[in-house]
């Protein structure tokens, strides 16, 4: 049997010295690893591996934690958990690197900034203010808080913020955007504009500031000038010129641009019409019959306003000028029926914008009734799809002046 010396187990020193010098024993070599962890998940991030990133960047922070590179570890997970959709992540992610750090505004900001995009108003005023707290001259910080104020309707506070984010960093955009915005809200058009023109003018590339303009000539009912910013965004291959042109057309008011007769009522007849010229089956007294006008509107109206019978009316034309007045202005003859001033059913067609409106016409008791059709008046009070009341110079129809 043989027999293995003892000396076979011998290592040497200087191979004990190499086997832990393999091993990092100092922070410094620990920071050197997490710079090359970081590296790497920057670079995973830049090539939109955001799983393998995030592998990365936990690396980094669990290699040298408390440390300029762990800070911009943390930032960039957060990035990447947003980058791939898990927002609560991202939330958590931020939430550590505020523990870790507490003293940097920049956490706050950037969660404050996730919480504002979900909708989490009162959440990212928190954060918002705990940065500011850190930093009375962060303009992101304020930034972020005037937009939640904004999206709050507390526009007084609001402008107050912005004016800040003007007086930290005049040069910028952002302060005079945010006014902008702020200004339209309130209503105040041409200081909006004044705001807006001072973005656009510092920062030509400034695309949502051109929008803005957009929106707020859109609030003011030009259309032209809504119009032109929509080309300007076209000829800049801005995605939101579209963005744009769907909100002018949303904020339009709905007007009826047509209507006729789907079954022969005679709209067009004038003062003392027998009613049994209208059709031969009212020749004979308290005969009835449904009549059908069909109206079409300049957009999308609201199935359930437009189909309520209440939001119509049908009633004699009282017009200011005799032409487009119920009998030319005169009296009307004794012999004159009374329509109803509901329509009987009213049908929509979301295809094509319109409205069939049925209505009944009686014959009186002693078959001579007579009518002005051409003076009866339709009126829609209701709203388009979008919630607009009706365009008051275009939401009545009459035979004698169309549409009215």
């Amino acid at each position: 049997m043989s027999t293995i010396s003892a000396t076979a187990f011998m290592i040497s020193t200087a191979q004990i010295d190499g086997l832990f010098s393999a091993i990092p024993t100092s922070q410094a070599q620990y920071d050197s690893l997490s710079i090359s962890a970081l590296s790497r998940g920057i670079d995973r991030y830049t090539s939109e591996d955001y799983d393998g990133a995030i592998t990365d960047f936990r690396r980094a922070i669990g290699l040298s934690p408390f440390s300029d590179n762990s800070a911009k570890a943390y930032d960039y997970t957060g990035k990447a958990y947003l980058q791939d959709g898990d927002t609560d992540a991202a939330i958590k992610t931020y939430q550590e690197a505020i523990k870790s750090y507490p003293a940097r505004d920049a956490f706050h900001t950037s969660l404050g900034d996730i919480y504002y995009n979900q909708g989490q108003l009162s959440e990212a005023e928190a954060e918002y203010k705990a940065a500011i707290q850190l930093d009375s001259e962060s303009t992101d910080s304020h930034y972020g808080l005037g937009q939640v104020y904004l999206n709050s309707e507390r526009y007084d506070e609001a402008e107050a913020q912005f004016k800040k984010v003007v007086s930290l960093s005049s040069q910028s955009s952002i302060g005079y955007y945010g006014l902008g915005q702020t200004y339209r809200k309130m209503g105040n058009y041409s200081d909006a504009l004044t705001q807006l023109d001072k973005a656009v003018s510092l920062d030509s590339t400034f695309d949502a500031g051109f929008l803005e303009q957009g929106y707020t000539y859109a609030d003011m009912g030009d259309k032209d000038n809504a119009n032109d910013l929509v080309n300007t965004l076209s000829d800049k291959e801005s995605s939101l010129a579209s963005t744009l042109r769907n909100y002018i057309y949303e904020n339009e008011e709905p007007q009826i641009y047509m209507a006729y007769s789907t079954n022969g009522f005679k709209e067009s007849l004038g003062p003392g019409t027998p009613v049994s010229d209208l059709d031969s089956s009212l020749s004979t007294g308290q005969a009835s019959k449904a009549f059908t006008m069909r109206f079409s509107f300049t957009k999308e109206m609201d199935p359930v306003s437009i189909q309520n019978p209440f939001n119509w009316g049908i009633s004699r034309a009282a017009g200011t000028d005799p032409g487009g007045a119920y009998n030319w202005g005169m009296p009307a003859p004794k012999t004159d029926i009374v329509f109803p001033y509901l329509p009987a059913a009213v049908i929509y067609d979301p295809d094509s914008f319109s409205a069939d409106v049925t209505f009944k016409i009686t014959q009186n008791s002693g078959g001579n009734g007579t009518i002005d059709p051409s003076h009866m008046l339709f009126r829609f009070y209701g709203k388009d799809a979008y919630g607009k009341a009706m365009d008051l110079t275009a939401d009545e129809y009459s035979g004698i002046s169309e549409i009215a």
